[in-house]
């Protein structure tokens, strides 16, 4: 006598084929998800790739803004100087004032308009090219310059200072 009837075996076997086919789906279902999760992690990869290629892109490009500030601000600089050595040349070749002389004229050209000692205004004097003139002759020439109106002395505690005066 056998164990199982032939409706009992018959169950039996259709149960174990659903169950094969349940398992073949679930393989399929595993080797689909393993290839995502290979993708994604390549995709992860390549991101990051990406991404410390743009940031050394960025850092590139930042230090090629800072090299083309230095050389604009070195521009700058140099334009500065030669508008400096523009109003130094006006100032030089300046038709003189009617009642100065040539030199005192170009002095007073020369001199900044802000107030400030003689020993400063001396100094830039001689910064512009007066390098043969002396302090002694600087004052006096400034004396003058005074004395017509074109510059005024401001004692200040235990110093003088100089102003131009626009005329």
């Amino acid at each position: 006598m056998p164990l199982l009837k032939d409706s009992d075996s018959e169950q039996l076997r259709q149960l174990v084929k659903a169950c094969l086919l349940e398992i073949s789906k679930l393989k399929i279902e595993l080797k689909k998800c393993q290839r995502d999760s290979s993708r994604s992690s390549k995709e992860s990869v390549s991101f990051n790739e990406f991404k410390e290629d743009t940031e050394n892109k960025l850092r590139e490009k930042d230090a090629k803004i800072a090299d083309l500030q230095d050389i604009l601000n070195e521009q700058k600089e140099k334009l500065e100087d030669l508008q400096k050595i523009k109003r130094h040349f006006d100032a030089l070749t300046a038709k003189p004032k009617k009642d100065l002389t040539s030199f005192q004229s170009q002095v007073y050209q020369l001199l900044p308009e802000e107030e400030d000692t003689m020993e400063n205004l001396y100094n830039h004097i001689l910064d512009v090219g007066f390098s043969e003139l002396t302090s002694e002759n600087f004052e006096h020439v400034l004396h003058n310059l005074e004395r017509k109106g074109y510059f005024q002395s401001l004692p200040q505690e235990d110093k003088v200072f100089w102003k131009k005066i626009n005329k």
